[in-house]
C-alpha cells in the first residue's frame, strides 16, 4: 500500500503487510515471554516461600549449639539444665532495646531464678566481656552467656530484630518466639 502525504511536506508512506504481520508476531512473542517469566517467577516464589520455612518451625526442640564464653570455652545445648525451662534471647550489647530487656529481667531476677537463660551475640567477646562485667552477670547462676561464632542463632530463628526471645518448657519443646521488647509478665505467662 503506497500512500501520498497531503500539504507542504509530501511523503511517502509504504506498509508492507508481511512486515506489519511480522511485528505483531514478535509483540505476541513477547507478551509470551513475559506472560510464560510471570509465571515461572510466582512458581519460583512459592517453592521457594515452601523452603523457606524457618529450622525451629520444622523442629520445635531446643537446637543443637554452641556458644563462645568470654573464658574462651564453649557452651553448649548439651549442657543445658535438664527439666529446667529455657530462655533464649539474642541480643547485642550495644542495642539499646536489648539493654532495656536485661534491665527489666534483672529487676525480676528472683522471678526468673527458675528459668535457664542463654543470652547469645554476635558481637566480639570483648563487647560481651564488657557487658558481662557492667551488669555483674557473674552473680546470675541461671544464667549463661556467649558469642554465637557460627551465626546459628540467626539462621535458626530467621531474626530480624533485637531482641529475640524464644522460649521453651521443662522438656526442650518449643513455646513461642517472639521480636523486640517483652514484659517480664508476657514472659512467665509464656509458661503458664
Amino acid at each position: 500500500m503506497i500512500m501520498e502525504g497531503k500539504g507542504k511536506g509530501k511523503y511517502l508512506y509504504i506498509c508492507n503487510l508481511n512486515d506489519e504481520i511480522m511485528s505483531r508476531n514478535a509483540m505476541n512473542m513477547r507478551i509470551k515471554y513475559h506472560l510464560l517469566a510471570a509465571v515461572f517467577l510466582f512458581s519460583f516464589q512459592a517453592i521457594f516461600a515452601q523452603a523457606e520455612v524457618a529450622p525451629y518451625k520444622q523442629s520445635p526442640q531446643v537446637p543443637k549449639f554452641e556458644i563462645q564464653q568470654t573464658n574462651n570455652t564453649l557452651f553448649s545445648s548439651d549442657k543445658l539444665k535438664k527439666n529446667t525451662p529455657l530462655i533464649i534471647m539474642f541480643f547485642s550489647p550495644g542495642c539499646d532495646h536489648c539493654i532495656h530487656q536485661f534491665e527489666d529481667m534483672s529487676k525480676r531476677k528472683k522471678d526468673l531464678s527458675g528459668f535457664q537463660i542463654v543470652m547469645a551475640t554476635y558481637q566480639p567477646l570483648e563487647e560481651l566481656a564488657a557487658f558481662n562485667k557492667k551488669y555483674d552477670l557473674g552473680k546470675y547462676p541461671n544464667i549463661v552467656t556467649g558469642r554465637d561464632v557460627n551465626y546459628f542463632f540467626p539462621m535458626f530463628f530467621h531474626i530480624r530484630n533485637f531482641p529475640y526471645l524464644a522460649f521453651y518448657d521443662k522438656n526442650g519443646k518449643l513455646i513461642d518466639t517472639f521480636e523486640g521488647n517483652m514484659t517480664i509478665d508476657n514472659m512467665l505467662q509464656k509458661f503458664r
